[in-house]
């Protein structure tokens, strides 16, 4: 237990390029969230259907949907971790790699998305402006 803000260090918050790249890096290895304390909660982009639907449903939704659910999710995701406090590194880099809830989408869609993050500059550069609109950074 902490009794003294002055035994308090914070590291700086990450640049947003820290954060892109730390998507990049745990796109490919993103496993599911744990329900321990220091993992943050499962966090969702608003969608029509929801992920109880099944595979009908991530069918139903229109490609531009699809992807809009993807990047929300990831930038929503990457900005909760990023915002909070970790006194372990490994719980840290354990939350960053954790998977949110895709609503609406299925495993094989978000696989395709976490590819496209990696091989696909336009895509990626879109999660990036995600990622600044969601954290509240202005781009520099």
């Amino acid at each position: 237990m902490i009794r003294s803000r002055r035994h308090l260090r914070f590291a700086p918050a990450p640049p947003l390029a820290l954060l892109t790249l730390a998507a990049l890096a745990t796109t490919g290895a993103l496993a599911g969230c744990g329900d321990g304390s220091d993992t943050p909660a499962k966090i969702t982009a608003p969608s029509a259907a929801s992920s109880a639907a099944g595979p009908s449903a991530a069918a139903s939704l229109t490609p531009d949907r699809q992807e809009t659910i993807f990047l929300d999710t990831t930038a929503a995701h990457l900005c909760s971790v990023q915002s909070r406090v970790y006194t372990d590194p490994a719980a840290m880099a354990e939350a960053y790699a954790s998977r949110p809830v895709y609503a609406g989408l299925s495993d094989a869609q978000v696989e395709q998305y976490q590819q496209r993050v990696v091989a696909d500059p336009a895509f990626a550069e879109r999660l990036t402006g995600q990622l600044q609109r969601t954290c509240g950074s202005a781009p520099k």
